[in-house]
C-alpha cells in the first residue's frame, strides 16, 4: 500500500459520493430524454442502447477489475494490464456488432447502439486506472473523477437534444467529453503509483486470454440477463413498453451499477484476508455485506412505497402513473443482482473461475427460458420476475461453491 492511502472509511466516502453522484447523472440523462423528445421513443432507444452496453462493458474490460485489484503478489505489471485493455476493448466490438444485427432488424437503434458503445469504450478504459489508484488505497481520485464525469457528461448529452439533435449527437458528445477526463485527469492519477505506459508482449496477452475467457463470460453472462429480459420486452411489447418500464427502474438498474463501485474498496480487504488464510472472517465479511444490502433493499421499499407514485409523477407527469406498478418488483429485482454480482466477484477473486462461470450460465439460461412467458403474463413486471427467478438459481449455485472451497481450505489448513 502507498503511503498516503486514505482510510477504508474515507475510501467509502469518497468513493461512494462520486459514484452515486455520477449514476445519478446517468439517471437524470433517462429523464432528459424523455422530458425533451416529449415521448418515450428515444427512452426506448437509450435503454436499448444502454442493454446492449452492459454485454459489451464485460467483454472489453475482460473483467479484469477484480483480477487487478486482487493481484497482491504483482503477476501483471500495470503497463501490461493497461495494454491489454487497448486490446480487449478493440476486439469486444467485433461480437457485440455481430450481436446487434442478430438481435434487431431495426438499423436505427443499430446506430445509436454503436455511438452508445464509443461512451462504453472509454468508461472500460478508465476502468483500468480506477483498479490502480484502489488498489493503492486511494478511491478520493475514482470519486473526484466520477462526480466530473457525471456533471459534465449530463451538460454535454443535453446540449444536443437541446438543440433539436438525435441522440446519437448526444452520445457523441458525452463519449468525447469522458475521453478527455480519461486522459487529462484518471491517467495522471494512475501515474502516480505505476507506469502508465502500454506494454505487453504478444504471447502475454494471449495468455492472459486464455487464463481469464471463462471470466468475461462470467461478466456478459450476468449483465445478459438483464439485457435478455428487456429486449424480449421490446421485441413483444414494443421500444414505448420499453421505454416506460426503463423511465421507472432505470433508477433502480443505476444503484446496481453503483453497487459494484461502492463495495469495491472492500475489495482489496476481501483479498488480504483470503491470502492470509482467514476463512471465517471472510465469510463473516461476506455475510456482513449481504446484510446490509437486504437492509439497503427494504428501506428502498418502504420509501417507493409511500413516496414513489409522488416522486415519479413530479419527475415525468402523470403519462407514468401507469409504471408505478413496476417499481417496488424492479426494486426486488435490483436486491438480487447486486447480491449476486458481489457473490461472483468474491468467486473470481478466490480465483473460483469455474464456480463464477457455471453460476451466472445457470441465471442466463433461466433468464433466457422463462422471460417471454413471464412478460407475456405479467407484462413489463415479468422482467423483473424472471431477474429474480434467474439470479435466485445463480446464488443458490454460487453459494455452493463457496461453501464447498471454504470447507476444503478449512480441512487443509487443520
Amino acid at each position: 500500500m502507498n503511503g498516503s492511502s486514505l482510510s477504508v472509511k474515507q475510501n467509502m466516502l469518497w468513493n461512494t459520493i462520486g459514484c452515486l453522484f455520477y449514476q445519478g447523472c446517468l439517471w437524470l440523462m433517462t429523464v432528459a430524454v424523455v422530458l425533451v423528445s416529449h415521448d418515450y421513443a428515444n427512452s426506448g432507444i437509450l435503454a436499448f442502447a444502454m442493454s446492449v452496453g452492459n454485454i459489451y462493458y464485460p467483454f472489453a474490460t475482460y473483467n479484469m477489475r477484480t483480477i487487478q485489484v486482487s493481484d497482491l503478489r504483482e503477476e501483471h505489471s500495470s503497463s501490461e494490464y493497461i495494454a491489454f485493455r487497448f486490446i480487449t476493448i478493440g476486439l469486444a466490438f467485433i461480437p457485440i456488432v455481430g450481436y446487434l444485427f442478430l438481435s434487431t432488424s431495426n438499423s436505427r437503434l443499430i446506430v445509436s447502439a454503436i455511438f452508445w458503445l464509443l461512451f462504453k469504450a472509454d468508461e472500460a478504459f478508465c476502468s483500468v486506472f480506477y483498479a490502480m489508484v484502489q488498489k493503492e488505497g486511494r478511491m478520493d481520485y475514482i470519486g473526484i473523477s466520477q462526480a466530473i464525469r457525471g456533471l459534465g457528461g449530463l451538460v454535454l448529452f443535453l446540449l444536443p437534444l437541446v438543440f433539436g439533435l438525435s441522440i446519437n449527437y448526444a452520445f457523441l458528445s458525452l463519449a468525447i467529453f469522458c475521453c478527455f477526463i480519461t486522459w487529462l485527469f484518471d491517467a495522471r492519477s494512475a501515474s502516480n503509483f505505476g507506469k502508465i505506459v502500454p506494454s505487453i508482449s504478444f504471447h502475454q496477452a494471449l495468455v492472459l486470454i486464455k487464463k481469464y475467457f471463462p471470466s468475461v463470460l462470467t461478466a456478459v453472462f450476468f449483465g445478459a440477463v438483464v439485457s435478455v429480459s428487456r429486449q424480449q420486452l421490446a421485441q413483444l411489447k414494443g421500444t414505448e413498453a420499453l421505454g416506460v418500464y426503463a423511465a421507472v427502474s432505470t433508477p433502480t438498474v443505476l444503484v446496481q451499477a453503483a453497487a459494484s463501485y461502492l463495495y469495491g474498496p472492500l475489495l482489496v480487504g476481501f483479498a488480504e484476508i483470503w491470502s492470509k488464510h482467514e476463512y471465517v472472517s471472510f465469510a463473516q465479511r461476506y455475510g456482513k455485506v449481504i446484510s446490509c444490502i437486504c437492509l439497503f433493499t427494504l428501506l428502498a421499499i418502504v420509501f417507493c412505497s409511500l413516496f414513489g407514485d409522488n416522486l415519479l409523477q413530479a419527475v415525468f407527469g402523470s403519462s407514468i402513473s401507469q409504471g408505478f406498478d413496476l417499481l417496488i418488483p424492479a426494486i426486488i429485482a435490483t436486491a438480487f443482482t447486486t447480491i449476486f454480482a458481489f457473490s461472483f466477484d468474491l468467486l473470481i477473486l478466490i480465483r473460483e473461475i469455474r464456480g463464477s462461470f457455471i453460476a451466472t450460465s445457470a441465471a442466463l439460461l433461466i433468464s433466457y427460458l422463462c422471460s417471454a412467458s413471464l412478460i407475456s403474463r405479467f407484462g413489463a413486471n415479468g422482467v423483473s420476475i424472471a431477474v429474480i427467478v434467474s439470479y435466485s438459481v445463480g446464488m443458490l449455485i454460487a453459494l455452493s461453491f463457496f461453501y464447498q472451497r471454504l470447507k476444503s481450505n478449512l480441512k487443509f489448513k487443520h
